[in-house]
C-alpha cells in the first residue's frame, strides 16, 4: 500500500511530546512502513527543516538530533 506521508506525522517520531494524543498513530505509521511506502509532498522537506529549526531555537531538540 502507498500512502501520502504528512510532515506532522513524521514529526512526531522525533518529538512526541509535542503532540502526545497523536504518539500512537504516528508508532503505527511508522511500523506500516515496514510493509509499504509513502510518498511525501513537494513541499515536505522546507515543513520539516522550519519545525525542526523552531525546536532547535526553542531548545526542545539539539543540531545534532535534527
Amino acid at each position: 500500500m502507498t500512502f501520502v506521508l504528512d510532515a506532522s506525522v513524521a514529526l512526531l517520531w522525533l518529538v512526541p511530546e509535542t503532540t502526545p494524543s497523536g504518539a500512537d498513530y504516528a508508532g503505527e505509521i511508522l511500523t506500516d512502513l515496514k510493509n509499504s511506502q509513502a510518498v511525501v509532498p513537494s513541499l515536505f522537506a522546507l515543513e520539516i527543516a522550519n519545525v525542526l529549526a523552531k525546536l532547535e531555537s526553542k531548545g526542545i531538540v539539539t543540531e545534532a538530533d535534527s
